[in-house]
């Protein structure tokens, strides 16, 4: 994922696609999400967690397939089709995953789940450091070229780029990853906490019926909207820099593989905190970290666009990236906790419908800023909208907490 969300914008800027089409497509990985997620994580209450783990891995290596093939951007268009469905799979039943095989230290788990993720961040970042610096015409090129040359016969052959390259190394090392996950990985969702359905692809398409109730249903428990309604700050925030974060590099005047080099020295400084991260949200809740860390988030936005020095640049990601994590971990140890398990699956994807809502929103509302007023305008707005909601927040809150207490005092 490291490899296909750090180069698709730049792929798509380089085969001549229009900042309205990048903008579009950023969007529209969320848009598909916005009616998969809620679903998906009700099915995975039916039919397991790791049918649905293996479906979004597969989704992965299929988008990065097509996106070694892309010359335009329909091919684009089809992997990010992949991309959300993947991620609709995987995400949601990933922390319900999580929630199935601990229950106290939650928040420290997924800090070590996401030591793994770094792994996969640093050799992806490796890798496209290593290939982006190859020259343009080598024997892997030819070779790629003439097997597009197998697969579509009648169409003009366009050179393999680099970041098509990359792309293909993606594909081939994530099918091997779907491999090892149908040998080894067990499924934890006990049979009696299963949803018992005759059908499942009847259950299936029951699931997407049943959409909205549902969701209504889960946004209406108290402890589940505070939760859902910072996730889709902390998302517009995190997905705006995963989209427009390459091309501030750019801007600055640094090559592409920098957003690469950025990507695996950050993972690598971050690999050995993540656990303690998870650590602070189980020791003091939820609450807290999550206002303190999206403030913080927004100040390093800002800084981001003042600084040019690489080395600070990479400083400031790091402290962005311990952030911006530690939000993550917070709301969905939240929603773990709050939920019943036999709706585990389906309050967590209901938090994803948030997020692919908030990134939605995030790419369609900042794409016109960054190209009526440049990609410094983009993270300036960002940081402002999102200081001011978390202020409003914690306000009401706060003020909420009070009438509260003045409540029980009076009974």
């Amino acid at each position: 994922m490291v490899i296909f969300m750090s180069y698709v914008g730049l792929h798509l800027d380089d085969i001549k696609a229009t900042a309205l089409i990048i903008g579009f497509i950023l969007a529209l990985r969320n848009i598909y999400q916005i009616f998969l997620r809620v679903p998906l994580g009700h099915f995975s209450q039916m039919v397991g967690r790791k049918p649905l783990l293996i479906t979004g891995v597969s989704c992965y290596s299929v988008s990065l397939f097509i996106m070694s093939l892309a010359t335009h951007w329909g091919y684009v268009f089809l992997a990010i089709t992949f991309v959300a469905i993947g991620m609709s799979c995987f995400w949601p039943i990933l922390f319900a995953y999580i929630g199935d095989v601990e229950e106290d230290n939650i928040g420290q788990l997924q800090g070590r789940v996401f030591q793994g993720t770094d792994l996969g961040i640093i050799l992806g970042g490796l890798l496209a450091f290593a290939l982006l610096r190859r020259s343009r015409v080598s024997f892997l090129n030819i070779l790629t070229s003439n097997f597009q040359t197998l697969l579509f016969p009648t169409e003009r052959i366009v050179p393999f780029s680099p970041l098509r390259i990359l792309f293909a190394w993606g594909a081939g090392i994530s099918f091997i990853g779907v491999i090892g996950m149908a040998f080894f990985m067990p499924e934890v969702l006990k049979q009696e906490d299963k949803i018992q359905v005759e059908s499942r692809t009847k259950a299936l398409f029951h699931s997407f019926l049943t959409m909205f109730p549902n969701l209504i249903k889960l946004t209406k428990q108290k402890k589940l909207s505070f939760i859902y309604l910072v996730q889709m700050f902390i998302a517009f925030l995190e997905y705006m820099v995963t989209a427009f974060f390459p091309f501030l590099v750019v801007t600055k005047g640094f090559t592409d593989d920098v957003v690469a080099q950025i990507a695996w020295i950050t993972a690598g400084a971050l690999i050995f905190f993540k656990p303690y991260l998870g650590k602070i949200v189980d020791k003091i809740g939820y609450r807290v970290p999550i206002f303190v860390t999206l403030v913080f988030s927004s100040i390093m936005l800002i800084l981001m666009v003042v600084v040019n020095s690489l080395p600070w640049l990479i400083v400031i990601y790091i402290l962005y990236s311990a952030s911006s994590l530690t939000s993550y971990i917070g709301v969905n140890t939240g929603t773990t906790i709050e939920s019943r398990i036999a709706e585990r699956g389906i309050a967590l994807g209901a938090l994803g419908f948030y997020v692919s809502f908030a990134r939605s929103v995030s790419t369609l509302g900042l794409t016109p800023v960054w190209e009526n007023f440049g990609i410094n305008a983009v993270f300036i707005t960002t940081a402002c909208i999102v200081i001011v909601a978390v202020i409003t927040i914690y306000l009401v809150y706060m003020n909420n907490g009070k009438k509260k207490k003045e409540k029980d005092f009076r009974m």
